[in-house]
């Protein structure tokens, strides 16, 4: 797509263009979807019949003094599991009706071929800004296929990035920016890191549209570091572009993303003022192929991405920021600020669609990006996630569902959006009281039979695979890539206690925690290329010559034996799901920081994450047996985690010739940042040489500290050789510093994956001697 021509001005009627008529075609298909909706409500709401049938009995069986302290417990567990099963199924049924639309426009709907809706464009609502795109790769206009937006002059584009310790990747996505090929833009790079990024960013400085800025702290954390970015973008800027370090956009993604704020109707293009923000598609797939976790997250951002998040387009419903691959008008985003939370990007939807603004979606502005390598880092950066989410729906609730901004529809999508992470709680919730009620007490909601149950429990089981099955179809990904469905089912389950204890937290607390950077390798394991609309997917929709005939499968009906069936496919999943939730709960925020370097600011001894600057370093005379000097951090700490592993104290020292000191070291923390009294995290004895940046190193267990904790560094003089040794430290050249292990996840539980795979054996083995069997044709 190509910008130029004349500069107009703004529609007085935005809404003008909604009113453009459509061809018959397109009105029997609204009205197709809006079918399926209502019989999609319909169907949501029969649990609900139920639970108010089992509930009028359970009053009945009260009245009738027939009903035991058991029973009635049973069955207000039982009623609470159904009812945490409706809920699921209402999302469920969601992602089904997602599915199910998306796929039918995509192969089936008006407009497929180019040529019926060329001249009847629906605004940001219409399904064809959604799925198409010109054949240069570019988002074209009208369904024209000229790939010609005419607006007379380029808007200029000033790209934000904020890194943090990315020295793998960043040099990548510079690459990638310096060869957009549109010709009004900068980069702008703020940059936080520790790690030695500097090397690799600081000869971008020299290179024309790039500036790069470096902070000495990670004050805001990453909505702090664009802040820096939106102070100093060039004042022709009219849209601000976000991308994340690990991102690697195509060379046409900002004419892709500035396409969807204007309007390509027969008068020309128009801008369309109530477009705030474009968001696209953070496309997994650098390192898709790496591991089986790769192939999960990959499969569940298609489904995300190609199917659910074009379905909220098509419903004119909310659409969420995504923190990158995407565009915002500069003038709204200045006008805004950038936040401090957790989840930046969604309190930046929020704020925007209460202040009257909209998201459009498309996923054909596609970016490429790199999946998240192994489950530890993947379950923290879920967990921020969850907490940052959960943490602005409590702060922003009724303001978003009182604003007269938003419609009925995107106030509904906001409430969809609000529980997504806590279906984690109310999952484990509902799990539990199924449990008890069906296995212990025995009791069952009345009228609701063992059919209806499992067939609730399948409907919801599948509802996600679907719906990510549907996203690498509308892709045309490779057979391969189908393979990630499973472990995307795997990995739901896996993150369900990490996601369930984070949201409630978020939720409840009045203060977000710390922010976590999710480490990036750096590796590329496929080829990619543009997406492109589907690519003879019908064939993946009919039945194939040649096709076995249906399989006929047995079920025992004997009593005990199914029972025994039952217990293992519950207690075995709850097991494993109740030790990765210990492994979540006993995970609490860990320290950001893993290497605190001494200082002496007039006379405080102090330690901290931030290297000194000063040119004169400061000494602690070690010449003296009994000699000490202990130092503090400034801030308290409560309940944060010092990980397991190695900690390595690196020193300077001077002294003549071969001086050496016998120093007692303690790592540990205090009730007072005087350190009067030290609780020790680890303490060694060590021979300390004359020289510079030599070091000494042991290895303890993970500590929890209690609230209010001050972290102290101890030394203490045991013997002195030759004089002994002048201790050099708070000086640029003077590092002296301990370095803590470096931060992880317990993941010590997933190996109990292992024993889950094992339970359809156990099962099979149980019920190998069926009794009547019953003949079910599976098709």
């Amino acid at each position: 797509m190509s910008l130029s021509l004349r500069r107009p001005p703004p529609d007085p009627d935005p809404s003008r263009q909604t009113r453009i008529g459509r061809p018959l075609s397109e009105h029997i298909w609204s009205w197709l979807i809006g079918a399926l909706a209502f019989v999609t409500i319909f169907i949501a709401a029969l649990p609900i019949f139920a639970i108010v049938r089992g509930t009028s009995a359970g009053m009945a069986l009260a009245r009738g003094g027939s009903a035991s302290l058991l029973s009635w417990l049973g069955l207000e567990l039982a009623l609470v599991a159904l009812g945490m099963g409706a809920f699921f199924f209402a999302y469920s049924l969601k992602y089904y009706l997602a599915t199910a639309t998306i796929l039918l426009l995509a192969f089936f709907g008006p407009g497929r071929h180019g040529n019926e809706s060329s001249q009847h464009q629906k605004g940001v609502n219409g399904l064809s800004r959604i799925i198409r795109r010109g054949s240069n790769g570019s988002a074209y206009p009208g369904g024209t296929g000229d790939g010609h937006l005419e607006l007379g002059y380029h808007p200029f584009v000033s790209i934000h990035i904020a890194t943090y310790n990315e020295k793998r990747v960043v040099g990548r996505l510079l690459e990638a920016c310096a060869r957009l090929n549109y010709p009004s833009y900068e980069v702008i790079l703020v940059d936080d890191s520790t790690d030695g990024s500097m090397e690799v960013l600081e000869p971008w400085n020299h290179v024309d549209r790039f500036k790069i800025i470096h902070r000495d702290t990670r004050d805001g954390y990453k909505g702090g570091a664009l802040t820096h970015a939106l102070r100093a973008m060039d004042p022709r800027t009219e849209f601000v572009a976000i991308f994340d370090a690990d991102a690697m956009p195509f060379p046409d993604v900002l004419n892709d993303l500035l396409y969807h704020f204007y309007s390509n109707g027969n008068e020309g293009p128009r801008p369309l003022p109530q477009v705030g923000a474009v968001q696209s598609y953070q496309w997994h797939v650098l390192n898709k192929s790496e591991s089986w976790l790769t192939a999960a997250v990959r499969t569940e951002y298609a489904g995300s991405y190609m199917v659910e998040r074009p379905y909220q387009q098509v419903l004119s419903s909310m659409k969420m920021i995504a923190g990158t691959a995407y565009m915002i008008r500069a003038g709204l985003l200045k006008e805004l600020g950038w936040g401090r939370s957790l989840t930046e990007d969604w309190e930046l939807t929020l704020r925007l669609y209460a202040k009257g603004f909209k998201v459009v979606y498309t996923p054909y502005a596609e970016t490429p990006a790199e999946c998240v390598a192994t489950f530890g880092r993947l379950a923290r950066q879920r967990m921020r996630w969850a907490e940052g989410h959960s943490y602005n729906v409590n702060k922003w609730f009724l303001t978003i569902l009182r604003s007269p901004h938003l419609t009925l529809m995107e106030k509904a999508e906001f409430v969809y959006y609000g529980m997504y992470y806590l279906q984690s709680a109310l999952f484990m919730l509902g799990s539990a009281a199924w449990l008890v009620s069906e296995l212990v007490l025995r009791v069952h909601i009345p009228e609701w039979s063992a059919l209806l149950g499992w067939s609730l429990l399948f409907s919801n089981l599948l509802s996600l695979p679907l719906m990510n099955l549907g996203g690498l179809l509308l892709e045309g990904s490779p057979r391969k890539d189908y393979g990630g469905v499973l472990g995307a089912v795997v990995l739901s389950f896996l993150l369900v206690p990490f996601q369930a204890w984070a949201s409630l937290k978020g939720l409840f607390e009045r203060h977000e925690g710390p922010w976590f950077r999710t480490p990036k390798t750096g590796r590329i394991t496929d080829r990619v290329e543009h997406l492109q609309p589907k690519k003879s997917l019908k064939r993946w929709l009919h039945p194939r010559p040649g096709r076995p005939a249906p399989a006929t499968v047995r079920l025992s009906n004997a009593g005990g034996r199914r029972r025994a069936f039952r217990i293992v496919c519950i207690a075995g999943p709850i097991l494993v799901l109740t030790i990765l939730g210990i492994g979540a709960a006993t995970a609490p925020s860990v320290l950001a920081a893993n290497a605190f370097y001494l200082h002496d600011p007039l006379g405080a001894y102090t330690m901290d994450n931030q290297p000194s600057s000063n040119g004169t370093p400061a000494h602690f005379q070690m010449d003296t047996p009994g000699a000490t000097q202990a130092w503090a951090t400034t801030v308290a700490y409560t309940g944060q985690t010092i990980p397991a592993g190695s900690y390595t104290f690196t020193y300077w020292v001077s002294g003549e010739g071969s001086a050496s000191v016998v120093a007692a070291l303690s790592f540990g923390y205090s009730a007072t940042s005087s350190c009067t009294i030290i609780v020790p995290i680890t303490a060694w004895t060590a021979a300390l040489v004359n020289g510079s940046g030599s070091s000494t190193s042991t290895n303890t267990p993970a500590v929890v500290l209690p609230a209010n904790s001050y972290l102290c560094w101890q030394i203490t003089v045991v013997s002195v050789s030759k004089g002994g040794l002048d201790l050099r430290y708070d000086g640029n050249n003077q590092q002296t510093s301990i370095a803590t292990p470096s931060i992880v996840v317990p993941e010590h539980a997933t190996a109990l994956i292992g024993l889950a795979l094992l339970l359809p054996l156990a099962a099979r083995w149980l019920i190998r001697r069926p009794k009547r069997p019953l003949a079910v044709r599976v098709r």
